[in-house]
C-alpha cells in the first residue's frame, strides 16, 4: 500500500499555478486545433471548387475543339464550293484594275508610223500581267526587227515571232509578248 503524505501547509495554494498553466495550454491547443481544422476544411473546400473548375474548363475545352473543327470542315467544303466564283470575282476585278490605257498608250508609242495591228488577242491574264498575241503588218523585214526592239525598250518582254507571210505588199507577222504591270 502506498500512502501520499503531503507535507505542505497550504497544499492547494501551490497547485494553483500549475493547474493555470496546464489549463492555459490545453485552451491554447483547442484553439489551435479549432484554426487548425477550419483552415482544413476551408482549404479542402477551395481546392474540391478549383478542381470542379478545371472539369468543367476541361469539357469546355473539348467542345470548343470539337467546334473548330466542325467550323474547319465546313470552311474547307465552302471554300472548295466557293473557289470558281471567287477565282471568276478575282478575274473581273484584276481586269477592272488591269491599266488597259497605259499598256496601248506603250503599244502605240513603240509602233512606227509604218507598222499597223491587224488583230490583237489577249491569251494569258495573270496578276502581275498579261500574255499578247498579235499580228503585225510591216511593209518589210528590218521595219519589223526595229519594231521589235522598240517594243522592247518599250518595256514588253518574251517578244517572239511566230510566223510570218507575205501578203499585199506587207509582211504580216503573228508576235507573242509579255506586258508585265509596273504598279
Amino acid at each position: 500500500m502506498v500512502i501520499k503524505l503531503n507535507l505542505a501547509s497550504q497544499p492547494l495554494r501551490n497547485r494553483r499555478f500549475y493547474r493555470f498553466l496546464s489549463g492555459l495550454m490545453v485552451g491554447a491547443s483547442a484553439i489551435i486545433l479549432l484554426v487548425s481544422l477550419w483552415l482544413l476544411t476551408h482549404y479542402r473546400f477551395q481546392a474540391n471548387r478549383i478542381q470542379k473548375e478545371l472539369i468543367r474548363l476541361a469539357k469546355m475545352e473539348d467542345s470548343l475543339r470539337r467546334e473548330e473543327k466542325q467550323f474547319s470542315a465546313r470552311a474547307s467544303t465552302l471554300s472548295k464550293e466557293f473557289e470558281a466564283a471567287v477565282e471568276q470575282a478575282n478575274d473581273i476585278i484584276s481586269q477592272k484594275s488591269f491599266p488597259w490605257s497605259d499598256f496601248f498608250s506603250r503599244l502605240e508609242k513603240a509602233l512606227p508610223p509604218a507598222c499597223y495591228l491587224t488583230s490583237l488577242a489577249f491569251t494569258e491574264k495573270k496578276a502581275a500581267g498579261l500574255q499578247v498575241r498579235f499580228k503585225l503588218a510591216s511593209p518589210d523585214l528590218p521595219t519589223l526587227l526595229a519594231t521589235i526592239e522598240a517594243l522592247r525598250k518599250a518595256g514588253f518582254s518574251g517578244l517572239r515571232v511566230q510566223n510570218e507571210d507575205q501578203a499585199k505588199g506587207a509582211l504580216i507577222s503573228e508576235v507573242v509578248m509579255t506586258y508585265e504591270r509596273a504598279d
